[in-house]
């Protein structure tokens, strides 16, 4: 963490730091019943430097913060608030402020503070991982190619830092997300070497864990875990219907595809996955494609306005802070992701103007108007 300690009489470069550790001082100088005049002959300092110390017009000498720190009663990393890590809540708090740079644009600005926190905390692999994350989310920001180029390439250096960490939970969530940015890179061998280095699971430790704790009695978290596990069966099950899909189509079988595609939603319909966090509205986006394809216009056209308002609606109710859940699955809940609506306006305006459906459907008045509806909710 850089602090920036300099000599006595000059600030330290973090200033709101140097505003803390002042009023830390004071306070447990106060705790400890001392005077200022107390604190300052035990050090053999003056007393108006004890109380420049306090003031923040100056800042301690490297060689007086142990003696300090001894007479505070608490260690010098305490006293300078100094952390090898920082807490979740509190990488959520800083990420959010530059977040809201990357919303309004302010790219260099966003990007340059990432970084600072960074080198601020050069060991805080979650840290990386979460960084590396909003990154991710915010690629779209600008449509520039080198800028998206050094966003990605920015991101996978830290994750390929933030696999390496020892918190298994975490070392996943990096190979995940790095395993996917690589799929989205083209570097399709680079994502399978990832896959490789997954151990490959003898049990279900988590159906395992869940009946364990159905016989001990403990009903709630026991179905929490069997409610999680039969969602992300399900959601992989729809995944794996759309890979189908795909593959179908790579063939040039659109009535497989299209039926693999009504599996999958009737999949999510049955086990109520979109109730959460389904894939429906990704599912009618790829069917209005294969419409378009098959000339059944009015249909796709059907399929993408459900799109759209499907994910505006679901922004709309998470933007007011609600979570997102399902009376079938009342242990789960999902969060906000953070971004804002005008955000998601333009990326779904992008998706359908860059889609396989805009050459069949860009003639029609209805899709203009839902680009134009998109337009102007970016432009809120």
């Amino acid at each position: 963490m850089v602090l920036g300690l300099k000599t006595e009489g000059r600030l330290w470069e973090n200033e709101e730091r140097t505003m803390e550790i002042g009023k830390r001082i004071q306070r447990l100088r106060r705790e400890k019943k001392l005077t200022q005049e107390q604190l300052a002959a035990a050090l053999g300092v003056t007393s108006a430097a004890v109380s420049k110390w306090e003031t923040n017009a100056a800042m301690p000498d490297v060689a007086m913060l142990c003696p300090l720190a001894r007479m505070l009663g608490i260690t010098v990393d305490e006293l300078l608030d100094f952390r090898p890590a920082l807490e979740q809540e509190e990488i959520n708090a800083l990420l959010e402020d530059r977040r809201k740079l990357f919303e309004e644009k302010r790219l260099e600005e966003a990007g340059t503070s990432c970084e600072a926190l960074l080198r601020e905390y050069p060991s805080d692999l979650r840290l990386k991982c979460a960084v590396a994350g909003l990154y991710i989310m915010y690629l779209t920001a600008s449509l520039e190619e080198a800028w998206m180029e050094e966003q990605t390439a920015r991101a996978a250096a830290l994750l390929e830092q933030s696999r390496e960490s020892t918190d298994s939970g975490l070392a996943a969530s990096a190979r995940n997300m790095l395993m996917n940015l690589y799929v989205m890179q083209g570097e399709l061998d680079k994502a399978l070497a990832i896959l490789d280095e997954e151990p490959e699971a003898k049990i279900n430790a988590e159906m395992a864990r869940a009946n364990i704790l159905l016989r001990k009695g403990e009903l709630d978290e026991a179905e929490k875990r069997y409610q999680t596990g039969l969602w992300l069966a399900a959601r992989d099950a729809a995944m794996n219907l759309i890979g189908l899909h795909h593959t179908a189509l790579r063939r040039g079988n659109k009535e497989t595809a299209l039926e693999l595609l009504e599996q999958a939603m009737e999949v999510e319909r049955v086990l109520r996955v979109d109730e959460l966090d389904g894939g429906a509205g990704s599912l009618r986006l790829l069917r209005a494609e294969v419409l378009c394809q098959e000339g059944r216009l009015a249909e796709a056209m059907e399929d993408l306005t459900g799109y759209v308002e499907g994910n505006l609606a679901r922004w709309a109710k998470m933007s007011r802070g609600d979570e997102i859940r399902s009376a079938f699955y009342d242990k789960l809940n999902v969060r906000a992701s953070g971004i804002s609506t005008a955000y998601l306006a333009r990326n779904l305006r992008t998706v359908l103007e860059q889609g396989e459906a805009a050459g069949a459907l860009g003639d029609r008045e209805d899709f203009r108007a839902l680009l134009a509806r998109l337009a102007e909710l970016e432009a809120k």
